[in-house]
Formats: structure tokens, sequence, C-alpha cells
């Protein structure tokens, strides 16, 4: 198997594979490569018990047959191919710090799990030698535009190159198959595919989602002006794993403390430089459009939300629900820029929404302790996406924490007291239709008096599809300027009804991108 390795990661391995004993467990890692390939040797002939832990894996493996391994990769990356390393790198402390702090998974197993997406591109590479050329531009996407858009040009893509080579340990080809399940011909879907609790396969499943989250964060850190990143990073640590906004920052924090350590230690540190934006540089956005219409109905939008008035927003898939709220939060005029913005999904059995609003006393019913919602973001403001799915028998509930201030922890005598929260609703539909038809609490509403905004589907604002393009571009430094002005183009912008809207723009653009680059 011809699968590259990076030149400055040999290059240490072969410095202090026999002086550096203590640490050399710990760096070989540091490469997805060698670190595959370790896995793969340690495991192809145990029955037993399958090793994951690189300590263990080095001591079994003995330095011989590891310096053997590291002599034979003659398949180099070069200083143009950093970029991957970094997002590899990144991913995998990101993935290893929430299992930390989040979930019972060994660091080594979630560290692996961060590796995969970037791992899986080595695979695609040595099937299609040309992949690399679209390398650099793809770890920037999602996985399930990744898995879109490689599926169109090559038939095929990166989860499934995965799925054809990670044979073992189980583990990590459970964690490769969840991975297929999910990002099934580039349409996301966690719902169906969960296991049952108790299940051996909840900690592959959960290594899946770890090494989603993780790409995200990566691509936050790595492509800050690509707002969408930061967002999909802070909304999935909390739908994934219930992490909160300020530690998801945090953690974001931490990986890069660790990165640039490692970076010293590969003596690499200078080359962060050659990052196509600075690393870790978050940057506020806004959200316009030029049809006259909506434009005058978002400074409408502000205003309110500037009175710090309740809002419901709705519309279709991916019309930019989520990324509206965080502009109306991040706003100069938004008083409550500052405070608290918590965010939560509310398509949930009502059960689980009541420990996640409410709290949950400690050691209750075996639980560990944990802050409601509702008091984390007291003073602050709430996003409840999802918001018209919210359980009939939980509204009551909610209601009642609303109208009398206060509410119990599950397992608590003692009241907690609320007395002050924006809240920004987040729907697919327009809530006042399902409470026409007594689908939702129409008390509810009232007691929120929200001030209602549809974002209307791109189809409706063909003005905001040209400029949208136009601005993906520059985020996404698409070389594709010509091409936007060829007549085909402008006329599937004014005719193609894009019925998931931002989603299938964007990826008509990365492919247009990919094909220019392959082509050239």
């Amino acid at each position: 198997m011809s699968l590259p390795v990076f030149k400055h990661t040999i290059a240490k391995f072969k410095s202090i594979i026999d002086d550096d004993i203590d640490n050399f467990p710990l760096l070989l890692r540091y490469d997805p490569t060698v670190a595959y390939l370790l896995i793969c040797e340690i495991n192809k002939n145990l029955v037993s018990k399958e090793l994951t832990n690189f300590s263990q894996i080095v001591n079994y493996l003995g330095k011989q047959k590891i310096k053997n391994i590291i002599l034979e990769r003659d398949l180099f990356l070069e200083e143009e191919d950093l970029q991957i390393w970094f997002y590899g790198i990144l991913s995998a402390e990101i993935s290893s710090l929430i299992a930390e702090k989040s979930i019972s998974v060994h660091r080594d197993e979630a560290f692996f799990a961060g590796l995969i997406p970037c791992l899986s591109l080595f695979f695609m590479m040595e099937e299609f030698p040309r992949y690399r050329r679209v390398i650099n531009f793809l770890i920037k996407l999602p996985l399930e535009d990744r898995v879109y858009i490689e599926d169109i040009i090559f038939g095929t893509n990166n989860l499934e190159a995965a799925q054809r080579n990670i044979l073992s340990p189980q583990i990590y080809r459970n964690t490769i198959n969840f991975l297929n399940k999910i990002f099934n011909k580039g349409q996301k879907n966690i719902k169906n595919v969960s296991p049952s609790k108790g299940s051996e396969l909840e900690i592959p499943y959960e290594l899946a989602l770890l090494a989603d989250l993780a790409a995200y964060g990566a691509q936050a850190l790595m492509f800050p002006s690509v707002i969408d990143n930061r967002e999909l990073f802070l909304e999935l640590s909390k739908r994934y794993f219930n992490i909160k906004e300020s530690d998801s920052f945090l953690i974001l924090e931490s990986a890069m403390d660790r990165f640039i350590e490692v970076c010293k230690v590969f003596e690499i540190y200078d080359e962060i430089k050659f990052s196509t934006e600075d690393f870790y540089q978050f940057r506020k956005f806004e959200f316009k459009s030029k049809n006259n219409l909506f434009s005058k109905m978002l400074q409408d939008l502000f205003r309110e939300n500037a009175e710090d008035r309740n809002l419901y927003i709705y519309g279709e898939t991916a019309v930019g629900k989520r990324l509206l709220a965080a502009a109306l939060h991040y706003d100069e005029n938004n008083p409550r820029k500052n405070k608290p913005f918590i965010m939560i999904f509310a398509d949930r059995d009502a059960e689980l929404l009541e420990e996640e609003f409410f709290g949950i006393k400690e050691g209750f019913m075996g639980k560990r302790g944990k802050r409601g919602v509702l008091n984390l973001a007291d003073g602050g403001t709430l996003v409840i996406k999802e918001f018209d799915s919210m359980p009939i028998e939980f509204q009551t509930k909610f209601e009642k924490a609303l109208r009398e201030k206060r509410f119990y922890r599950l397992g608590e005598i003692r009241p907690t007291e609320i007395s002050d929260i924006k809240f920004i609703l987040i729907g697919k539909e327009d809530i006042r239709i399902k409470v026409a038809k007594e689908d939702f609490s129409s008390s509810l509403i009232k007691l929120l008096n929200p001030f209602f905004f549809r974002i209307p589907p791109l189809r409706e604002r063909r003005e905001d599809i040209f400029y949208i393009a136009g601005e993906i571009v520059k985020k996404y430094r698409l070389q594709i300027e010509k091409e936007l002005e060829n007549s085909q183009v402008i006329e599937k912008f004014k005719k193609d009804s894009f019925p998931n809207n931002l989603r299938d723009l964007k990826r008509l653009l990365f492919i247009m991108h990919v094909e220019k680059i392959l082509k050239s």
C-alpha cells in the first residue's frame, strides 16, 4: 500500500527512534499513515483482544518493527501539502479534547477517529492520483458536501474508500460503517442510524460523530472566514454531546494550543503561515439581501431584535436560519450581544427535553448533575431549533416554567429562579398554522409573543443567488469567476428551483471549481 507520509514527521521519527523512547509512542500518531499502519500491523494477528492504545502498540511491536515500517515509506507529501496535516492533526486534537470532557471514549481512540477524515483522503488519492490536486480545497468542505462532490466526479467517495481499506480493528471498522450510513449519498442523517442504548456499537457511533464534529472544528480554526464551519461546530457540539457554546470555544482554543506545541516539536512552527488564512481569527458577519423587499424585511427584523423582542424564524431547509440567528446575536445593536448565547434542539422526546431545559440534580437516578439551559441562558439568549417539532407533552411544562419564572431540576426539591431570557425560535413551518390546526400550544405562543419572520427560498429572491454565489466564491477562494459569466450558468441561476437552497447553490459552485482544477 503506497499511502503517503509527511516529510517532517518521518524526519522527526528517524531522529528520535533510538534516543527518545519515552516520547516516541506519543509522537507516532502524528502521522496519519504511520498511525494507521501501526494499528493494522498489531491487530492483524490478534484474535481475542484488539489494541488501540498507542503506547501498548509500540511496546508490542518493538522498536525494530516500527523502524522498518517508517523506513519503508517512500511516498512523501511536500510543503504545499502541509494544509492536509494541519487539518488532520487539528481534527485529532479536537476529537481527543471532546472525549476527555464529554464522553467515555479512550483518548487514543478519539484521536484516531479525528484522523479518519484526513486518512480517508489518502485512500482516495491512492485510487485516483489526480485527486491530490483537489485535496487542499476539499478539506474546507463539510463531509456531506465532500461525499456528494466525490460521488459525482469520481463515482465513489472518501468514506467508501476508507470502508474498503480500514478492515481492523473492528471498533474503527464499525466507526467507518456508521460514517457511511450517516453521509449516504451526501445527505446527512443521524436520527435513523444511532444504535440502541447499551449496544456494543455505541462507542463506534460516538467516534463517528466525533470525526464529523472535530473536522468542523479544524475547519473553523483554519478557514475562519467560512462562518458556516464555526457555527456548525457550535451547533453540532450541542446536538451530539450537549456541549455548551462557551465550552466549545474553550475546546478550540485548547486544541490550537496543543497544535502549536506539536508544530514546535516537529520544527514546522514557522510553516503555519502557509495556511490560506490566519488561524483562529473568528470574524463577525452580516446577513444581507439584494432583494429590495427581503432587505426591508431584514431591517425590520434587526430593529425588533435591537428592541429585545422574542423572534420566530422559519423557512425551508438550508435558507440560512441558523446563520441569521447568529447574525442577530452578534449585531452591534443587540443589547444581549455580550450575554450568554445558548442553543438547544426541540426535536427530541419530552423526557430528554426536561433534562436539557431544566437540568438534573447530581446523583439523581445515577446521573451526573447538569444545569438546564433555562438556567444557563438566564440574562442572555436561548435559541431553540426545530421549535415547531417540540413534543406537545413538553410544551405544557415549558410554558409553566416561563409563567412562574421558575422550575425544578430533576430530583431537586428547591426551585431554580429565572428572570430574563430572550428566545430566538427556529422552525421549518409557520407555527401559527400548527396552532390553528391545534397541533401546537396556542397559549405558549401567546406567552412568547414572538416577532414572526420567514426567510424566503432562493427561487423567490433570484437577485440573492448571484450575490450569494459571489460571496461563496470569495470565502472559499474558488477559481471560477469567469465561469460565473457563462450564459449557461446565468440561465441556471435564473431558472433553477434550487430545492435545497444554499446547499444546492454551494455544491454547484464547488463542483465547477473541482472540475476546473482537474482539467487544468
